[in-house]
């Protein structure tokens, strides 16, 4: 959607900004695809790769949410809880390389 230029850009969300972070994080979406199959295969390059990965997605949603200056309930809660399931997730990736 975001290619075909059909994607609605949140209200809460400056438009340079957003466009600033959206074209990047689309060049990482192959990286964290590759990362959740080498992660399936215990692969200990898909562990590394999590954690970079991981903490990609983290970066990013700091970002949304401060871009969102901490407005809209709905972006909050959500962007929130995804960031908290993230750095969780990055977090027991780190337990297995350790």
């Amino acid at each position: 959607m975001v290619i075909l230029d059909k994607w609605e850009r949140p209200e809460a969300f400056p438009e340079k900004a957003y466009n600033s972070l959206i074209w990047p994080d689309m060049v990482f979406i192959p990286l964290y695809l590759l990362s959740a199959v080498l992660l399936y295969m215990n692969k200990k390059s898909g562990e590394v790769l999590g954690v970079f990965s991981g903490g990609a997605v983290a970066y990013v949603m700091v970002y949304l949410l401060a871009l969102s200056g901490l407005h809209g309930t709905v972006n909050l809660v959500f962007d929130s809880v995804f960031l908290g399931l993230n750095i969780g997730a990055t977090l027991q990736i780190i337990g297995r390389l350790i």
